[in-house]
């Protein structure tokens, strides 16, 4: 066997291991689904481009049983909705949805969310749009 093949083979298996042992570390180091509720604020969401401004006034108060309201700061208007983290067994996801009367900003929100990290105080979610395959990030930071 020539060295160019047995390069090309040990290369693929050398990347295959690799592959192997993060599906490992994933699995071992799952990620936590599991948040204390309270009110949370948007600070961070790229869809495209850096829309957080649209969200500086409003407060997010995920409930205890996957109720949700959402305040406007600066105004008395609220609206309600619904999270899980059970809504895919294939990933851990965040679930939001919204009442069909909530602003058009909070509507972008109603996805299943990816979640990429989620402690106490802070949450890193990421969606994949099916159309173009752009990814959304939303991070949320308690208040």
């Amino acid at each position: 066997m020539s060295h160019a093949k047995v390069f090309f083979h040990a290369s693929v298996f050398l990347a295959l291991l690799l592959l192997a042992a993060g599906c490992q570390k994933n699995k071992d180091n799952p990620v936590n689904t599991n948040f204390t509720p309270g009110d949370w604020k948007v600070s961070y969401y790229f869809d495209r481009s850096d829309k957080t401004a649209a969200y500086v006034s409003y407060a997010f108060d995920f409930k205890a049983g996957g109720q949700l309201t959402v305040r406007n700061t600066s105004t008395t208007q609220s609206w309600n909705g619904t999270w899980s983290t059970a809504c895919d067994d294939s990933a851990p996801k965040l679930c939001l949805t919204f009442d069909p009367s909530a602003p058009s900003a909070l509507r972008e929100l109603a996805e299943d969310w990816l979640i990429v990290s989620m402690k106490d105080t802070f949450m890193h979610l990421e969606h994949r749009s099916g159309g173009g395959g752009d990814t959304e990030i939303l991070h949320f930071t308690r208040l």
